[in-house]
């Protein structure tokens, strides 16, 4: 099971899966099979029943499956947007995986695209850090409103 960043925010829109990471500014979209992915781990799904239920819908070789799904997990962990915090004995039980539907015909390998473009924007305090114009014009070193 993995725990979701206290630091990540995330949403869908028109079925695309998009975070951002509060703390560094970065922000991330997703393929559909990524998403999925992230919906279930934001339910408590553990890697192994995330692979378990992907196998079951595509009819493909677990060890195929795993590998991909394995690489999109350990590159979430590498962003800092989900953490592993151990198995729950009652996982099993907790994690009901009804609401995976095929989206495409063939199994779509998960992936993430990572956005920097925006940093300054989306970590810029609109409380502290603006000017007297208001979000999001920054404060210049000179300007000690506060």
């Amino acid at each position: 099971m993995f725990e979701i960043s206290p630091q990540v925010i995330h949403e869908v829109i028109d079925g695309e899966t998009m975070l951002v990471r509060l703390d560094s500014g970065n922000y991330y979209n997703m393929n559909a099979t990524g998403g999925q992915i992230w919906s279930f781990i934001e339910k408590g799904a553990s890697e192994s029943q995330i692979v378990s239920d992907f196998t079951a819908l595509y009819g493909l070789d677990k060890n195929i499956v795993g590998e991909q799904i394995s690489i999109f997990i350990k590159q979430l962990i590498a962003e800092e947007l989900i953490s592993p915090n151990g198995n729950s004995p009652d996982a099993k039980i907790a994690f009901k995986s009804e609401s995976l539907q095929q989206l495409t015909n063939l199994f779509e390998p998960p992936l993430i695209n990572k956005y920097s473009d925006m940093q300054e924007l989306l970590i810029l305090d609109p409380i502290h850090d603006v000017s007297d114009a208001g979000w999001p014009n920054p404060k210049s070193e000179n300007d000690n409103n506060g």
